[in-house]
């Protein structure tokens, strides 16, 4: 009976903290943290229909604390800094070396010469639950979620262990025309399909000459697009980079021919930089979001701009209801000139309820999920206020009856793939230096820019002013120097801040030289002329 007596005491000992534990009452909501830069109908429809996925499959419901402080850009910063400064004030005891190198992919890659310091840094938090507070990031674009689970920050959430019947060609494939939709180590998944085009105003085409629609990147440098498009700061929008990203892959693959020498990608990265400026140069307005800019075309502020596809379609649609029918928005996606980038959901180190985290990418990646991203409002399935006008990643829910209930029936993005390759090894790791690039050389000089661009058209043209065109057309390097000018970028301030302001520097003078010269050949062509009259 002793024996019996301290048998029970032990087990009670073990018990009594698990059956006395605190339970949350009955029909108190657990709580998901996501960081997005979703807007408010992606929010509303999918945080509606998980908490009704969520009370009938997991037996509770579930409220999603949404973490929206601005684009994709400022997520990352966010995010970064944040990890860095719990990993430090967790490991303090590490050298300096260390910390430094807590999120350098580099160090634990195959030859690495990292130090034994820089090596215990990297393992101390690989191996660690370092945590933002929050559970899941969802949106901002493929390349910046690849670029996070090299550095750690984010971690397998299990999804091909769980549902490989999912990941196969048939059903969500793996790559798509170049593009990655997945990885393969489960760290970020495609949770639906963007692409990029042009969106313009109808009334203001109208009052061009030609009143055509710009269907083509090069379209919107053409002169008569002077001073009528907004552009979009792409050091603020993750979108406008990997727009940017496939104007320049569309230039080499142009200048290749299909054979990709250096000297031919070269010369097509140095032609997109220039239809960049003449872009640039015909901007009215410059914006510091791809959504906004959409907003300017479709009050009739700008006639156009580069934008997300499902930005477009969406304004346009709601535009249209509001106008009583008419037609305010228009897009175009450039044939040859887009790919169908995945738009990735991933968790977060340390998330704090990763349960729910993997749940909820379950259901987003699931058929009930991915039919919110077109069906129509009201559709059986669909959203109940929002069209998102999204194209889903599964290929079994394009079937013809889930076709007749969507948004856009006669979209397919595994069609739409086939007209462009995306070549990753030519600008994938360039898509860093593509922002700042832009920014120092094209945007923060843009008074001086526009000026110029102004001066080359009055005087009737590029080619009309060679000189002042190849003024011009300066760039502070080329494709072949762009790996280490983007390593000088990679060092951060004070280093990157002072080889901006170089280029920026330069370009000025660059530009009003153009500017000086185009002014004068116009002058003297205009003596020459009066000269023969008389």
């Amino acid at each position: 009976m002793k024996a019996v007596a301290a048998v029970a005491a032990i087990v009670l000992l073990l018990v009594a903290p698990i059956v006395l534990r605190p339970h949350p009452p009955q029909g108190v909501a657990r709580t998901l943290v996501i960081i997005s830069p979703h807007g408010e109908s992606t929010r509303s429809e999918f945080g509606r229909a998980f908490g009704i996925w969520a009370s009938k499959e997991l037996g509770f419901s579930v409220e999603i604390d949404w973490r929206t402080p601005g684009g994709t850009s400022d997520i990352t910063r966010l995010l970064e800094e944040t990890y860095r400064g719990n990993f430090r004030q967790a490991h303090h005891e590490l050298s300096t070396e260390a910390l430094a190198a807590f999120n350098d992919a580099k160090v634990d890659a195959p030859g690495s010469t990292a130090s034994d310091e820089q090596k215990l840094g990297r393992m101390t938090f690989l191996a660690s639950e370092t945590s933002v507070g929050m559970d899941l990031w969802w949106g901002g674009g493929l390349l910046p979620h690849a670029d996070f689970a090299d550095k750690g920050f984010l971690v397998d959430a299990g999804m091909l262990r769980e549902k490989p019947e999912w990941f196969t060609d048939e059903v969500i494939p793996q790559k798509l025309s170049g593009e990655t939709v997945y990885d393969k180590q489960g760290r970020y998944y495609g949770a639906c399909f963007s692409a990029f085009g042009i969106c313009s105003s109808p009334d203001r085409l109208a009052l061009l000459t030609p009143p055509d629609q710009p269907r083509a990147w090069a379209d919107l440098g053409e002169a008569r697009f002077l001073g009528q498009i907004t552009m979009v700061d792409p050091t603020r929008s993750a979108a406008i980079v990997s727009a940017l990203e496939r104007l320049i892959q569309q230039r080499m693959a142009e200048a290749s021919a299909g054979e990709p020498t250096p000297a031919r990608l070269a010369q097509g990265w140095a032609d997109a930089f220039v239809l960049i400026k003449r872009i640039a140069g015909n901007a009215r307005a410059l914006s510091d979001g791809a959504s906004k800019a959409v907003r300017d075309v479709v009050r009739g502020d700008a006639t156009a701009a580069i934008c997300i596809d499902f930005h477009a379609k969406a304004e346009a649609e709601y535009s249209g209801e509001q106008s009583g029918g008419t037609e305010r928005l228009v897009f175009a996606a450039p044939t040859g000139g887009t790919s169908i980038s995945a738009d990735p959901i991933s968790m977060l180190r340390g998330a704090p309820h990763a349960d729910l985290a993997k749940a909820f990418i379950r259901f987003v990646l699931s058929p009930e999920g991915q039919r919110l991203w077109d069906y129509k409002v009201g559709e059986p399935g669909g959203p109940i206020r929002y069209a998102m006008r999204r194209m889903a990643v599964r290929r079994d829910v394009y079937t013809s009856a889930d076709r007749a209930r969507m948004s856009d029936p006669d979209v397919d993005p595994f069609a739409l793939a086939a007209s462009f390759t995306y070549h990753p090894e030519w600008t994938s790791k360039l898509y860093r230096l593509i922002g700042p690039l832009t920014r120092a050389a094209i945007l923060d000089p843009r008074e001086e820019l526009i000026d110029a661009w102004s001066a080359i058209i009055a005087a009737g043209g590029p080619e009309a002013v060679p000189a002042a065109w190849a003024e011009f057309t300066w760039m502070p390097f080329g494709y072949a120097d762009a790996k280490a000018n983007l390593d000088l970028i990679n060092q951060g301030p004070p280093a990157s801040l002072t080889l901006m302001r170089s280029w920026t520097t330069a370009a000025q003078g660059h530009y009003r030289e153009a500017a000086r010269l185009a002014r004068a050949s116009r002058v003297a062509a205009r003596a020459s002329s009066n000269g023969s009259a008389r």
